[in-house]
């Protein structure tokens, strides 16, 4: 064997003999990433227990009873993925401004909180598919001044105008970046921002449509509705990054719920009828 073909036959028997190793490299590299992945499922069959951080006072989205029971349609949402998970489902109330430090810490295992995607949350945890579409709108108190005077958001954006959000909402987030001049209240309550308007210390609270429209019903004819540029945001499930296994089991069950006609029910139950505000404090 002459030097040149001996030094190519060994090239080639390297080249051989490093590919099953490569492959089986990268096969155990993909399983561990898919156990990693899996041990926040793994845990939930385990422990027998599905734990949810919300804030309750979202209305429809979760909210508690005046008995203390959770309710809303987020909160049928996640009792319906437990079920198919076969464990219990446990709420637990997180403030919302606390709520993905609650996930990443492992508090919990999901946020089911009326949580919009967005950019900077994206980049702490992962979000599921689409679970409602929303937008954002302003109230103001119904008065001949107010009639008059603000028109929209821009109209609002004066000095001497306050305007309420809930703290950490992408209310919040959104008017941080577009106010320039009126002062932006924040509140930890969904319940303070109508509150603070009705008696007069905000001229107007901003959050997301559905909610506003709940509060203009149940409060008729005292507000005015304006509206804003956000006209449509998704609400989704957010999972710890790892948890792609997990968020995926719930991706599944969301379009089997869509499918099956209980996604229907339930907004139509939360977001039509309404016979659940008798059971709600107001």
């Amino acid at each position: 064997m002459n030097a040149s073909f001996r030094k190519l036959f060994l090239h080639a028997f390297f080249l051989i003999s490093t590919i099953p190793s490569f492959h089986f490299n990268a096969f155990a590299a993909n399983s561990d990433e898919n156990k990693k992945e899996d041990v926040s499922l793994q845990k939930i069959k385990t422990e027998k227990v599905l734990k949810v951080c919300s804030d309750a006072g979202f209305l429809p989205f979760e909210m508690k009873t005046q008995k203390g029971d959770w309710i809303g349609f987020d909160v049928d949402m996640m009792k319906e993925f437990a079920k198919t998970l076969s464990v219990e489902l446990k709420m637990i109330q997180i403030s919302f401004d606390g709520i993905i430090p609650a996930l990443i810490s492992a508090k919990c295992d999901l946020i089911a909180a009326g949580m919009t995607v967005t950019t900077e949350r994206k980049a702490m945890v992962l979000f599921s598919d689409s679970t409602f579409t929303s937008g954002l709108s302003i109230a103001i108190k119904n008065n001949e001044k107010n009639k008059n005077e603000f028109k929209d958001l821009n109209s609002l954006d004066k000095a001497g105008i306050k305007i309420a959000v809930k703290t950490g909402y992408t209310s919040d987030i959104y008017l941080s970046k577009t106010l320039k001049k009126a002062q932006i209240l924040k509140f930890d309550q969904d319940a303070d921002l109508v509150l603070a308007v009705m008696q007069g210390r905000a001229n107007a609270f901003v959050s997301d449509t559905t909610y506003v429209d709940l509060m203009d019903k149940g409060n008729k004819n005292k507000f005015i509705i304006l509206p804003t540029k956000v006209v449509a945001e998704s609400f989704s499930i957010a999972a710890k990054k790892d948890d792609l296994i997990l968020i995926n089991k719930f991706n599944s069950f969301l379009k089997q719920w869509k499918e099956n006609g209980g996604y229907e029910k339930a907004r139509k139950y939360y977001f039509v009828d309404q016979v659940w505000r008798s059971q709600v404090a107001n």
